[in-house]
């Protein structure tokens, strides 16, 4: 009994030094999405909430006259005014906290809530990263008509992002092998290449780039992709609650889809790439697309009754 309380204080020991490592040496966060990625679930949220909530809309618009870096996002408007200036603002402020890396409004952390989804997860159980805790503060100040409307302009960019970065299920996990002694850091690590004359890319930047969306349009209602769409049955729990079932399923795709299993193999330096099968590339193109669609309509569902 003496040995086998000394191995298991050996084991935690171990993966408490491991999560130590990984915490020092996690690289650069890196974005969720590419830019057109994260533009695409803000137009969106507003294609939804034109037909839901217009008085959202205006309240949105009212706030972001006083968020402390408007110019910002004035100098990107080009000109745009009435329906198209409205949509491109919501565009703007979904990919704003990546627009600001390295300035005073950038927190590298609220972008991650990665957990180890192979085995290895049993040793290091918890998650780096506050994309959960900061989404719900950031909610919290949103509606919170005692806040500035400064306070709530950058909450409400927040929001948008972290959603956003939550869909992409690399955000949301990491891999944890022999091959990947202190994580791959959730594909930042991991080199693939999506053709064999493509040059060698990281599995974090394949997965950004997977769902080329160049804009995401609601289906008709009668249509089947519109049925394919519905909002599940944790639309209905309160935002925190089901914040955090989007959060495991997007873990779950990553365990099952972006990492196979652990049938994926992904070199550990770019000479070590290898080489994405045609259908593995499709299920990431169909697994993202779909993610931002939902990212999207569930933006636009937690700022209706905005006011």
């Amino acid at each position: 009994m003496r040995t086998l309380v000394v191995h298991l204080k050996s084991w935690r020991a171990a993966g408490l030094g491991a999560a130590l490592m990984l915490a020092l040496l996690m690289p650069h966060q890196a974005s969720a999405w590419v830019r057109e990625g994260h533009m695409a679930t803000g137009a969106l949220a507003y294609d939804i909430l034109e037909q839901r909530d217009p008085e959202a809309i205006a309240a949105v618009l009212r706030l972001m006259q006083a968020h402390p870096d408007r110019a910002r996002f004035d100098s990107q408007l080009g000109g745009l005014t009435g329906r198209d200036g409205e949509r491109r603002m919501f565009e703007l402020m979904a990919i704003w906290p990546d627009a600001v890396r390295g300035t005073p409004y950038a927190y590298p952390s609220w972008h991650t809530s990665q957990r180890i989804v192979s085995s290895a997860g049993s040793v290091i159980p918890f998650a780096f990263g506050g994309a959960q805790f900061e989404f719900g503060r950031n909610l919290a100040v949103t509606h919170d008509a005692a806040a500035s409307d400064a306070d709530r302009a950058v909450a409400l960019c927040w929001v948008m992002h972290i959603v956003g970065d939550m869909h992409q299920p690399l955000h949301t996990a990491m891999w944890m092998s022999w091959r990947f002694p202190i994580t791959d850091a959730g594909g930042q690590w991991a080199w693939v290449r999506p053709s064999p004359d493509a040059e060698p890319e990281r599995l974090h930047r394949f997965w950004d780039a997977a769902g080329h969306p160049a804009e995401l349009v609601l289906a008709p209602p009668e249509s089947l992709e519109a049925k394919l769409e519905q909002d599940p049955p944790t639309e209905t729990l309160d935002p925190e609650t089901a914040f955090a079932h989007w959060v495991a399923h997007a873990r779950e795709l990553a365990y099952e889809v972006v990492y196979a299993r652990g049938r994926l193999r992904a070199g550990n330096s770019p000479g070590s790439a290898r080489v994405l099968s045609s259908d593995y590339v499709e299920q990431a193109q169909a697994v993202s697309r779909v993610q931002l669609t939902a990212a999207g309509r569930r933006i636009g569902a937690l700022l209706s009754g905005l006011r």
